[in-house]
């Protein structure tokens, strides 16, 4: 899954892989597998079969070993995407019991959770996660259609009853009257058909759980849009805990007046029943309400996903990274500050819109004792607005002591990313968006060790499986950066040049050792 397990370390334990620092140069690219529409999802690898989805709503299995396609799936929906269709990473677990256990995929696409048979590509249920109800849905789609939708990639936790207990999050952009974003808890049951049943849904615009099927919709056409979740949620079944981020919120001072929640925060529940064990919000520390709406105005999303692990003292902890490249960490029990760092420069170009800091997620390099050493991660785009602002602006990866919250290393090569950081026997992965290419670094010291240019600009993490590495290609622009302008143009764009002016990089690209590739 995402983030390679539930705690979304994103590290592979020793043993899984014979990429290590002596060899990763010698990593060949193996084979490239085109798409039609950008990949900004992360591959998930299981039996053998590579499991992904691109921006124009098609989802593929491709053998790991060749790259040839075994089937694809093309998702329903009439949504208006702000990114692509499908931009959530999808999990692979094995689900249902006696005739019915079989392999399946579940990833979010449009404003929906879809499930697939990991075999055939045969759909096995969808819910819809749109707040809207079915009157005000099609009252908007006729007349204001808005955005909804499900960017977070699943977190799928097997019970002691064989249950699949789906946590994901979802996204309303911000906007206004459409219906109260949040985090759910959905539960697979096989079946003829199968179902995807609602648990709870928390709602992060007013911090209430809301419970069944009735509580999606709960709120319909209310709201300030405020607490949209588009970062993926972490999972520690040993303590039943959920690990999120929220965004920021475009109506801030209305919100601020309202007693609702104006902006990002960290947040933790219990997986049972949804209830809040703590949050944090990192603005609250400031003296004065102005500072505090100034701050909830900088659109500094926790973007990236939680992290949960294990300090060296055996602390354990969930770590987060924000859009002004901060990372912090919680303890996992109480939510009190262990560490908090300013790992680079914030990427704030103007009023409620950002487009640096930890976008992607940090890896946690993980010691033999299956506690953190370090964690490591890029960020996005530095804007500098000083001279002091000039140094943190080159720091394209760094390595930081959660436990202290001093930076290990610092690597100024790279260019901004979008990617998370994958970590395996020593070696950090970063996929450069902007340079077109994937780069290893020694995990310990920031040493560049490998830099190989990929066919098309990556935002997706480069995920270790076995003795290869895979990545998603064709990061493209978004319905985001036509707000300014006009859906026409996006319009013309798409009529004249195909769903993407750089469709023809986009899609899967994997490497392998050298003497084990093709």
């Amino acid at each position: 899954m995402y983030g390679h397990d539930l705690q979304h370390t994103f590290s592979s334990p020793p043993g899984c892989s014979k990429i290590a620092v002596q060899n990763v140069a010698t990593l060949a690219p193996a084979w490239f597998f085109h798409t039609k529409d950008s990949i900004t999802a992360s591959p998930a690898v299981s039996h053998g079969v590579l499991y992904v989805g691109s921006w124009d709503g098609t989802f593929y299995a491709v053998n790991a070993a060749v790259g040839t396609l075994l089937w694809k799936y093309r998702i329903t929906t009439k949504d208006v995407s702000a990114f692509g269709r499908i931009v959530s990473s999808a999990s692979v677990v094995e689900a249902g019991v006696g005739e019915l256990r079989r392999r399946v995929v579940i990833f979010g696409g449009g404003s929906s959770v879809w499930v697939l048979d990991a075999r055939t590509g045969q759909k096995l249920a969808a819910i819809d996660l749109d707040p809207r109800d079915r009157a005000l849905r099609r009252k908007s789609q006729r007349s204001d259609p808005r955005v909804v939708e499900v960017e977070s990639s699943p977190a799928v936790v097997t019970d002691r009853r064989g249950r699949d207990q789906i946590y994901v999050g979802f996204d309303v952009h911000d906007e206004a009257q459409v219906g109260h974003t949040g985090l759910v808890k959905l539960t697979l049951v096989p079946g003829t058909p199968w179902k995807l049943r609602p648990r709870w849904k928390y709602d992060t615009d007013r911090n209430r759980t809301l419970y069944g099927a009735a509580g999606l919709t709960q709120g319909s056409g209310h709201g300030l849009g405020c607490g949209g979740v588009w970062s993926s949620p972490a999972v520690d079944p040993a303590t039943h805990m959920v690990a999120f981020g929220t965004a920021a919120c475009d109506y801030a001072p209305q919100a601020y007046a309202s007693h609702v929640n104006y902006s990002e925060e960290m947040v933790a529940l219990d997986t049972a029943t949804g209830r809040r064990i703590w949050s944090f919000r990192p603005e609250s520390a400031l003296p004065s309400k102005a500072q505090r709406l100034a701050d909830a105005e900088g659109d500094a999303d926790f973007g990236a996903s939680a992290n949960i692990f294990t300090l060296p003292d055996g602390q354990r902890v969930i770590g987060e990274g924000r859009k002004n490249a901060v990372y912090y960490v919680r303890d996992e029990a109480t939510g009190r500050k262990i560490s908090r760092t300013v790992a680079g420069q914030a990427g704030r170009l103007s009023e409620n819109f950002a487009v640096g800091g930890f976008i992607g997620s940090p890896g946690v390099q993980l010691g033999p004792d299956g506690r953190a050493e370090r964690v490591i991660g890029g960020t996005g785009i530095p804007l500098p607005h000083s001279l002091k602002d000039l140094n943190r602006s080159t720091w394209a990866v760094r390595a930081l002591n959660p436990q202290t919250g001093k930076i290990d290393w610092i690597d100024r090569l790279a260019l901004p990313t979008y990617g998370s950081t994958s970590v395996v026997n020593g070696v950090a992965f970063v996929t450069e968006t902007f340079l077109s290419s994937v780069l290893a670094l020694n995990a310990a010291t920031g040493t560049p060790l490998w830099l190989m240019p990929v066919i098309g600009p990556p935002s997706s993490t480069a995920v270790v499986a076995g003795d290869s590495l895979y990545l998603g290609t064709g990061t493209r622009e978004t319905d985001l950066e036509y707000k300014a302008i006009s859906n026409q143009l996006q319009n013309l764009f798409k009529n004249s040049l195909g769903e993407s002016p750089l469709s023809p990089v986009s899609g899967i690209q994997a490497f392998r050792l050298a003497q084990d590739a093709l």
